[in-house]
């Protein structure tokens, strides 16, 4: 996070995230869910989102949300979030440093680019990862099988 200070970060979670004040992030707090999560998700110019140190194998929630609400998102890059959705093309990403640096300088200076991702991705969640979906397809990998949808 700090390494994307210089471009105007700012953080909503937990004190945890507070340390980072020092280092050029704003941080704004908790969010509140529902609508407040939803308002950010969707006017934030960029949604950043960082895999975690100890499962870089999964594709965070966070992703599904933001696009599900209509806003940008620029993911850390994984095979499983290529596998999910076209990299560059639904979703924006990054690998390393420097990338995330390019990356920001040049979704900040495209507002065009960062809409039609974001419209790709949105359209992307409601065709393939809506919640229901995502909960089915767990319980067929888990061999449970899926509840009859409702009437």
């Amino acid at each position: 996070m700090a390494a994307a200070a210089p471009f105007g970060v700012q953080v909503w979670g937990d004190a945890g995230w507070k340390h980072l004040t020092g280092r050029g992030v704003t941080h704004r707090g908790p969010a509140g869910n529902r609508e407040t999560l939803t308002r950010i998700y969707n006017f934030a110019t960029i949604n950043l989102d960082i895999g975690r140190a100890y499962q870089r194998d999964i594709v965070t929630l966070r992703v599904f949300d933001v696009l599900a609400c209509g806003g940008f998102v620029l993911a850390e890059y994984s095979e499983e979030l290529a596998d999910l959705f076209v990299p560059g093309v639904e979703v924006a990403v990054w690998r390393g440093l420097d990338d995330l640096k390019r990356k920001l300088r040049h979704y900040l200076g495209h507002p065009d680019a960062r809409r039609a991702i974001a419209d790709r991705g949105h359209a992307r969640v409601l065709r393939d990862h809506r919640l229901r979906d995502r909960v089915a397809q767990a319980l067929q990998i888990a061999g449970i099988p899926s509840p009859a949808p409702p009437e």
